[in-house]
């Protein structure tokens, strides 16, 4: 069995605080193939790398992130939330962190909102688009993505689409299963087809990741990297 790819699921969030580059830099560090983000805009039109829709949970302000300025953004503290070690920690703009990527991690990156032909384009100017893909929950960025910027490589959700045969028709190059759908039979089937399988879980049960690892999942999009290795070095060590 291959080794799967490691998507760190907002940076290594779980030794800095997420969708920061403190984030970013902590799985450059662990050695992670890819680094999952994601996508806002503010009022003013300026990207964004954070989650939530408001700025309250993971910065010293309150609001919208959308009814922002980015003058305003550029000055939250994202960090001290987490620990006082990241105070002064800055939300991200998405052309800052693509630069900090840039020939280190490769992206993937999850649009809340926005337009995904600048995100096209952000990647496209830096030579990252062939190694990065892009989700959005939102039906109306994905179908615009299809039709706008079919370059840009399409993840699904098997919740989303149901089938394998969906995804294929959808167009997209990569299939996400979770812990509740994961199975062997549809794994294989998807990579008959030609997608990519990967598997988005925020747990720690080394059982799912031992399901994983004898699905073949290809891609794991998780927050305990540590843990998913350590099943993953036992179950693909050589037999002494």
């Amino acid at each position: 069995m291959k080794r799967a790819a490691i998507v760190c699921h907002r940076g290594a969030s779980l030794k800095a605080p997420e969708n920061t580059l403190a984030a970013l830099e902590a799985a450059i560090a662990d050695g992670v193939e890819v680094v999952e983000l994601d996508v806002r805009p503010s009022r003013d039109g300026v990207l964004y790398v954070h989650h939530d829709e408001t700025v309250d949970r993971t910065t010293n302000g309150t609001g919208r992130l959308g009814d922002m300025l980015s003058s305003e953004i550029d000055q939250l503290d994202a960090g001290s939330w987490f620990s006082k070690d990241f105070a002064g920690e800055r939300v991200p703009r998405f052309s800052s962190f693509l630069d900090a990527c840039k020939g280190r991690i490769a992206v993937y990156a999850e649009i809340k909102e926005g337009d995904p032909a600048e995100v096209r384009d952000m990647l496209q100017t830096r030579d990252m688009l062939e190694a990065a893909w892009t989700f959005s929950f939102d039906q109306a960025i994905r179908a615009e993505t299809r039709a706008r910027v079919p370059d840009l490589r399409l993840m699904v959700l098997f919740d989303h689409v149901g089938s394998v045969e969906r995804a294929v028709a959808q167009g997209a190059a990569i299939l996400e299963f979770q812990a509740h759908n994961l199975d062997v039979d549809l794994a294989e089937s998807a990579r008959e087809a030609g997608l990519i399988t990967q598997l988005f879980y925020d747990g720690d049960d080394r059982s799912v990741f031992e399901l994983a690892i004898r699905c073949g999942i290809e891609q794991m999009n998780i927050d305990h990297v540590d843990v998913f290795r350590s099943v993953e070095d036992s179950l693909l060590a050589p037999a002494q």
